[in-house]
């Protein structure tokens, strides 16, 4: 269900679903939770969809969205998020509901112009937690996190570029991007994705996230490479 490809220092993993829109199941979830876990070796992961959708949300016909959906799916951000290396998401297509989710839970976003995004949660009765309405918020801006949320408004391929929700590129350009943040220093990258989740991390594990690049090894590599006029060879040491 999760198709793994290894570029240099990029995990790609694809949700391979197309015959159902890449849509999540409790299984699809679960392997895509273990399949993250395998890339955390990586210094980058590109996660995308298969075919002509990126994810179209929960999959209403094989799980009920009950407790063990939610269950998996909260396991599922929370890996993403905590992850100690940049995910970057290239949306090729539609990313509905549960998928719109998992694009906000990545750390970069880069659209094809197929895509588009809603969360109709209220035309399927069912809630949204304080991450969701949150991270919303400060993705897309309060006005219309609440219009999405409230009224069911979608956000069109050309609104999500414009209000900075997404980048605009193709495959080639986000397994670029993607190789552009696996060659930066990780201690550095551990520190910033900790500070983009306060709510993960107590605030001693954040602090000493932020000191770890100050006595690192790589900060003398850093200057040593700007003084030879070549790129650094970070190591995360």
């Amino acid at each position: 269900m999760i198709k793994t490809e290894s570029r240099g220092d990029v995990a790609v993993l694809t949700l391979d679903r197309d015959e159902k829109r890449n849509a999540l199941s409790v299984g699809l979830a679960q392997a895509l939770v273990g399949a993250l876990a395998d890339a955390s070796g990586s210094r980058s992961v590109l996660l995308t969809g298969a075919g002509s959708c990126f994810c179209a949300g929960a999959d209403l016909g094989e799980d009920k969205i009950d407790g063990d959906f939610f269950e998996i799916f909260d396991t599922l951000v929370r890996t993403i998020r905590a992850l100690e290396v940049p995910v970057i998401a290239y949306v090729n297509g539609p990313a509905i509901g549960a998928g719109m989710m998992l694009s906000m839970a990545c750390d970069i976003r880069v659209a094809a112009p197929s895509a588009r995004f809603s969360i109709p949660v209220g035309d399927m009765a069912i809630g949204v937690d304080e991450w969701v309405a949150g991270s919303l918020a400060s993705l897309v801006g309060a006005s219309r996190a609440r219009a999405m949320l409230l009224a069911g408004l979608p956000l069109t391929y050309d609104d999500a570029v414009a209000c900075g929700y997404v980048l605009a590129g193709s495959l080639d350009g986000a397994v670029e991007l993607a190789e552009l943040a696996a060659g930066k220093a990780p201690l550095t990258v551990r520190n910033i994705k900790r500070e983009f989740a306060p709510d993960l991390f107590s605030p001693a594990e954040r602090e000493a996230a932020m000191r770890a690049p100050f006595e690192s090894e790589d900060i003398v590599e850093a200057s040593r490479a700007r003084a030879e006029k070549r790129s650094p060879r970070f190591t995360g040491a």
